[in-house]
Formats: C-alpha cells, structure tokens, sequence
C-alpha cells in the first residue's frame, strides 16, 4: 500500500493588523459630511457673540454727566437652534451682557425736611392756622348728603345721624369728600360706638327725623349758631336744634396743636362734637405729656394754661397733653380717654 502520509497543509494567511480609529476618526465616520458642518456653525455662532459685544463697548454716551456706578446682570438666555439633515439638532445658547444703572447711594439722595417744625412767632394758641381758602359764608340752610350705613355698635341704643352741608359751602373735593370722612370716622373701632360709656350704636341715614346732624358749616352760620364771646374758630353741638356745627375754617385749616396733620384733625373734630351730642363734656389735660383727652379743647390748645383762661373744669396746672384725635385711641384694648 502506499503511504499517504498527512495531508498538506494549506498555506496559512498573514493577519491583517486593524488600526483602532481614535475619538475624531469615530466621530468623523459617524457624522459624516455633517461633522464639518459643525465648526463653522460654532464658528459664525462665536463671531455674531463677538460683534454683539463689540457694539455694546463702543457705543457713546449721550451726555457727559455724572452717572451712579452701574452693574452687569445676565439677561434671559437667547436661544439659537441651528438645525442640521439628519435626527441631530445643534442648540447654541447666547446671552448678551446687559448693562443696568444701580440706584443713587444714600449720600447722593436729599434729605426730606424736619417734621418738627413750627408755625410763624406770634401765632397764639387757638388762633387759626394760615392755609387754604374756606367758606366765609353761607345762607344759613342745608342740603342732606345722600348715604347710609349699617348700624356701628352693639348697643341697643342706636343714634341716628344724617350728614349736612350749608348752602353756599364749597367743598372742592364735593359733598361726598366730606359725608365719607365723617361716616369712616363714626365707624372706626376707635371712635365712640366702641366705647362703653357712650351707651349708643350710631346708624347713618338720610330721611326721616335724626337723633342728630352732622353739618359742615361756614364761618359766620358757625359764629351765629355757636356764638363767639371767645373770639376764636369753633365748633359746637347745638343742642336746641341737634346739630353738630363743624367750622369750615377749622376743616379747611385744622389747629396749631396738630402741626399740620389735617386729616387727624378733622377726625378730630367729629369725634368731638359727636361726643358732645352723646353728652360728654369739656376735660383738661390727663396726664402731662400724655394722649389728650378728645373732649379737650384741642381746636384750642392741649396745654391746661392755655384753656384755664377760657373757664370750666380746665385749671392752670402745667400739663401739656399730646393731640388726639379719638376717644379710646387703643380700639378697645385700652382705657377710653372720654369717661364723661
């Protein structure tokens, strides 16, 4: 036999070494064409950021002036979507500096005046403060503002009122001004529904028969109606004829005891005559440099020796109260300062 032997071998193949593609050849051979789209997108993207901020350096002021330190502060970011063929999608985000004038330093700001001041030397107390223009006179009859209100307090005793203007009295800010001040006054928790010794709940109305009117009258009704043996601007409740008598003058320029503050002072003088209509009368001053009493004459003064000249319970004592426009000034978590 003869003798095969092993069978040849068959001739082997060389192995072909594969070179491994780097980070950039992958990203090259995954993209294709599009991955030299991308810089010069980014490319444009950076020039547009570089003009953009170029213009903002080189714009000139318009005036040459003094101006506070200023601050920049990132605006809203502008989005960019800059789309490529194919499902990728390249966003560049640009955010272009915006330049904000930071407030004026406290040391440049001005200095608002000192509230403390003082009315003109000479000006006695009592005397009407210099200010507006007010109704000399009237014709002597009223007009009834229209309005109502609920009834203020819990008392079963409830006082009504109508709200009155005299004929011929001008009220710039009209008949309404006046009525909302006086209604809003006789309705604060501080005036004398919330006050015990007061017995009365009060209900604005505007017809029938009040058990009280609350009128804003000129200076020469008010000296006929209230008389003027003290040569001084007042008001008064009249009894006879049940009307609370609030003096033009005073409301147009309140009283050198409340340096100004008119809107307190008017209240004020509500809270005042109102008390007198709810049978309170005149006190001096409680408490040396404390709240006044509201049924001190504070049209007048808040000093004892002021009004001691004038009679009454008010005796020369030294005290000097502060101007208060309420009767219990706490709102009921406190002492009432009109006890009667």
């Amino acid at each position: 036999m003869k003798d095969r032997g092993s069978p040849p071998r068959r001739p082997t193949r060389p192995v072909r070494q594969l070179k491994r593609r780097s980070s950039l050849g992958w990203f090259f051979h995954r993209y294709g064409w599009r991955a030299y789209v991308l810089p010069l997108l980014i490319a444009a993207t950076v020039l547009v950021i570089v003009e953009i901020a170029a213009s903002v350096a080189v714009s000139p002021p318009t005036e040459k002036v003094a101006q506070p330190a200023a601050q920049t502060i990132a605006a809203s970011t502008v989005v960019q979507t800059v789309g490529v063929s194919g499902s990728d999608t390249v966003v560049v985000s640009v955010m272009p500096p915006v330049t904000v004038t930071a407030p004026p330093t406290e040391s440049a700001l001005q200095q608002a005046p000192d509230p403390n001041g003082a009315y003109a030397t000479g000006l006695t107390a009592g005397a009407l403060p210099p200010g507006g223009e007010f109704s000399a006179a009237g014709d002597g009859t009223f007009r009834i503002v229209p309005g109502t209100s609920a009834v203020i307090g819990t008392s079963p005793n409830v006082k009504t009122y109508t709200i009155e203007i005299e004929n011929g009295v001008v009220v710039p800010a009209g008949d309404a001004d006046f009525a909302t001040m006086v209604e809003k006054t006789l309705a604060d928790p501080r005036s004398w529904p919330a006050v015990p010794a007061a017995k009365s709940s009060l209900q604005r109305i505007d017809s029938g028969e009040p058990d009280f009117r609350v009128s804003l009258t000129s200076q020469m009704t008010v000296r006929q109606l209230c008389g003027f043996d003290i040569q001084l601007e007042a008001s008064c409740f009249t009894r006879s004829i049940s009307r609370v008598v609030i003096n033009d003058a005073r409301w147009v320029r309140g009283a050198t005891a409340y340096n100004g503050d008119l809107g307190s002072y008017r209240q004020y003088a509500i809270n005042h005559e109102v008390g007198h209509a709810l049978n309170f009368g005149h006190q001096p001053c409680g408490t040396n440099g404390g709240l006044a009493p509201v049924m001190m004459q504070q049209s007048w003064s808040v000093s004892d020796d002021d009004l001691a000249p004038f009679g009454g319970a008010v005796q020369a004592d030294g005290k000097v109260c502060k101007a208060n426009p309420w009767p219990d000034p706490l709102g009921g978590e406190g002492q009432s300062t009109a006890t009667g």
